[in-house]
Parts: structure tokens; C-alpha cells; sequence
């Protein structure tokens, strides 16, 4: 929708927002898929209040912070073995400039210029994260900005019924290099703005590890829309087994109650030095006020089993997405993991008008009083996103799942036959 007719938000709480008119709105969808605990938690809120009330600010360069220290143990303790540090952004498109800038300091006088990503993906709006997303909506017209990361290749898959290139995909393409030119791999394991919900599966991700082992090449794993248990586990990639030598994360780090990325730095990336001493500027980045913030997201998310809540209140979503699409022409059976589920789009059912659907659905589910997430980066790839705050209760599942179906009858309507 245009900026000039949007609604004008009042309040918002739990998983609801309330707009200046009385109207309401079911965040199906996190907002953006970032406010992974729901709206207006008093804890959170009061550690905000509390860490203000002390100090908002105080520059990495000049002192350190208690709250960051705290936040930076936790992260690695979640993380799990093998990861040494954290250096901390204002946003997950930041983390991902941070993890190729560490990319480049660690193959430092290689030859090592090339980057594999999939496609379709999504790694960030800044020049270099979206220089290896192959997301061309939001390239358009930038191609002029995203020549700066050496050569970036995408794979693609090679069977149409599949949004995600296979491990065969992934090496037909990675063979055509000398091993010595990768400078790393780098995927979502369950897409999101472009992906929709597909899945990079256990045996590729075990396969670009092996490949990044017997290489040199680094692994670097997007999870700033998949981490800290929007999967249902703590992060994507933790089913795989894999241990990645570069983690970007950001929107559930802090379920957007304040600005702060992460980018969780493997012993591997810069033994013997600190990761910290390589990524220069952001002068808000790792401030107590965001610290104490996402800190306290973290606690309540680790004391209210909200990963186990993704993963429970998931499956039924799933059912009833399941059930929804045997129901509805132009729907297709979900796809996903967790709370992060996409519901794909059929554009060519007999009779439909040629505008995307998934803009149409997302359209009529605001009316429905329902926010759900348009993606895909083409007819093929499109779907939306159902991806409410890991908070959600039955009952609210029950509105969520009505109103869904609601939109689903509206959009059904625009035939053209």
C-alpha cells in the first residue's frame, strides 16, 4: 500500500495491533518476522526503562559494557561449540556486510574472489548484502552499487518443482572454480523474503560444509530471519549438524523492540585475533541500551520455552495451512519450518487476473484484519508468509486461521473468467 494511505498505528500488545481508527490487526506475520515474543512485553519493557535510566550510551572504543558482555556470553552459549566472538551491528543487513568484510580479512592476499550464494535469496538492502542476493525486485536499478564483492555466482535449481537448488545443483557449479578462487558459500536454511519458506536440505548443507573443509572456503549462514527459534530451534541450521564459520543474525535478536544485528564469529574466521579489530565504524552498534534489550528478549524467550512454542504452535499452523490449500485454487500445501511457514501461490489457476496474488492476498487479509508477508521474487516463487510471534495462544491461532481463510475466500473472488 502507498506510505499516504497506510493506517496509523496506536498500540499494539501480545499479538495484536490497534490502529487510530479502532481497528484491529492479528500480526500474522512478526511485523516484518523480527517480533518473535509478541508486543509490549512488561519485562522487556521494564529492562529497557531500567538500562536507560543508567546509561544509553557509551562508544565500544571508550568503554565496555556489562549488558554486552552478558549478551555476547549468551549468544555463544546458544550458538553452541566452535564459535569464539560476537561483533554486533544495527541490522542484519550490517551483520552480513560485517561477515564479508571478516570473509575478506580472512583470505587476505588469496585469490579467493568468488561468492556462491542460491537463488532466489535475500541477504540485506546495503551494497554489499544485496550484491549476493539474487533478488532482482530490490536490485532493480541498483546493479551500478553491487559490483564491489569480487564475483558472485548464484545456483540455481535445475528441477522447476523445487525453489531451492539440490547439493548437485550447488557443486555442478562450484566444480567449474579451482577450489583455491571460493571465498565462501552462503544460504538461508529456510528462505524468507525471497525463499518463502523453502528449506535448504540437511544432506546440501552437510555437503557445503564438506566442500568448505576440503576447500578453504568459509560458510556463512543467514539466519536473521531463522534465528533464535523462529525454526523452532535456536537456529536453522542446527537439524544439519553443521557448524558455520559465520552466523548473521538480527530481527529476532531484539523481536524488534530496538535496533541491533549480530554477526557470530567462528575460532576458525581470524585465529588469533580478535574479529572485533576488523569491523570498524557503526557508532551505535553494541551501545548498553540495545544490549540490555535483546539480552532481555533472549531471557524471556529461554524462560517462557518459546523455541519449543515455535516448534509445537508450528505443526498445527502447518495442518491448518495444509487443509486451507486443499480448500483454495490458487493456494499450494505449506512449506517451512517452525513458526516460519510460507504459504505458496498458484499465479495460473484458470481465470485469474494476471497481478500477483500474493500482493492480493496480503491486500485482503488487511482487510480481514489479518498481516501476513508478500514473497518470492518471481510467478514461480511467490507466497506469503504466515509467521505470527512465537507467543501466539490457541485461541489466537483460531482468529489467525478464520481470518486467513477469510482473505483466502475474498481473493478467490477476483477471477476474471
Amino acid at each position: 500500500m502507498p506510505a499516504s494511505v497506510l493506517p496509523v498505528v496506536q498500540r499494539a500488545h501480545g499479538v495484536m495491533i490497534h490502529d487510530v481508527d479502532g481497528r484491529d490487526y492479528l500480526d500474522g506475520c512478526s511485523g516484518t518476522v523480527c517480533v518473535n515474543i509478541g508486543h509490549g512485553v512488561p519485562e522487556v519493557l521494564d529492562a529497557m526503562a531500567s538500562q536507560a535510566r543508567r546509561v544509553t550510551f557509551a562508544h565500544r572504543s571508550q568503554f565496555r559494557n556489562e549488558p554486552l558482555t552478558d549478551l555476547s556470553a549468551t549468544i555463544l552459549s546458544l550458538a553452541g561449540e566452535g564459535f569464539e566472538e560476537v561483533v554486533y551491528t544495527n541490522s542484519g543487513s550490517e551483520a552480513m556486510e560485517t561477515a564479508l568484510r571478516l570473509m575478506t580479512h580472512h583470505h587476505a592476499g588469496s585469490a579467493r574472489r568468488v561468492v556462491v550464494t542460491q537463488r532466489p535469496s535475500y541477504h540485506g538492502m546495503t551494497a554489499g548484502a544485496l550484491a549476493i542476493s539474487a533478488h532482482p525486485p530490490r536490485r532493480a536499478n541498483l546493479e551500478s552499487m553491487l559490483h564491489g564483492v569480487g564475483e558472485v555466482v548464484h545456483v540455481e535449481s535445475s528441477d522447476t518443482a523445487e525453489i531451492f537448488p539440490s547439493l548437485e545443483d550447488w557443486m555442478r557449479v562450484l566444480n567449474r572454480f579451482d577450489p583455491g578462487e571460493v571465498a565462501a558459500v552462503c544460504f538461508e536454511p529456510v528462505g524468507g523474503a525471497a525463499g518463502g519458506g523453502a528449506e535448504v536440505s540437511t544432506e546440501t548443507q552437510r555437503g557445503l560444509r564438506e566442500f568448505c573443509d576440503s576447500s578453504g572456503a568459509l560458510m556463512i549462514v543467514d539466519e536473521v530471519m531463522t534465528g533464535f527459534g523462529r525454526t523452532g530451534e535456536w537456529f536453522g541450521f542446527t537439524p544439519s549438524g553443521v557448524t558455520p564459520d559465520l552466523i548473521v543474525t538480527g530481527k529476532g535478536l531484539s523481536a524488534g523492540y530496538i535496533p541491533i544485528g549480530a554477526c557470530i564469529v567462528a575460532a576458525t574466521v581470524l585465529p588469533g585475533r580478535s574479529a572485533n579489530d576488523f569491523s570498524l565504524g557503526h557508532t551505535m552498534s553494541g551501545n548498553p541500551l540495545s544490549a540490555a534489550t535483546a539480552l532481555a528478549v533472549l531471557n524471556y524467550t529461554i524462560d517462557n520455552k518459546l523455541v519449543e512454542c515455535a516448534r509445537e504452535r508450528g505443526r498445527r499452523l502447518r495442518d491448518e495451512l495444509t487443509a486451507l490449500a486443499r480448500d483454495v485454487d490458487f493456494l499450494r500445501p505449506p512449506r517451512g519450518r517452525g513458526l516460519l511457514l510460507g504459504a505458496p501461490i498458484d499465479q495460473d489457476p484458470a481465470g485469474y487476473a494476471t497481478a500477483p496474488l500474493n500482493l492480493l492476498f496480503t491486500a485482503n487479509a488487511r482487510q480481514c484484519g489479518l498481516l501476513v508477508y508478500p514473497s518470492g521474487v518471481d510467478a514461480h516463487t511467490q507466497s506469503v508468509l504466515v509467521c505470527p510471534p512465537l507467543t501466539i495462544s490457541d485461541a489466537e491461532l483460531d482468529v489467525l486461521i478464520a481470518r486467513l481463510a477469510d482473505a483466502a475466500r475474498r481473493t478467490s473472488q477476483a477471477r476474471t473468467r
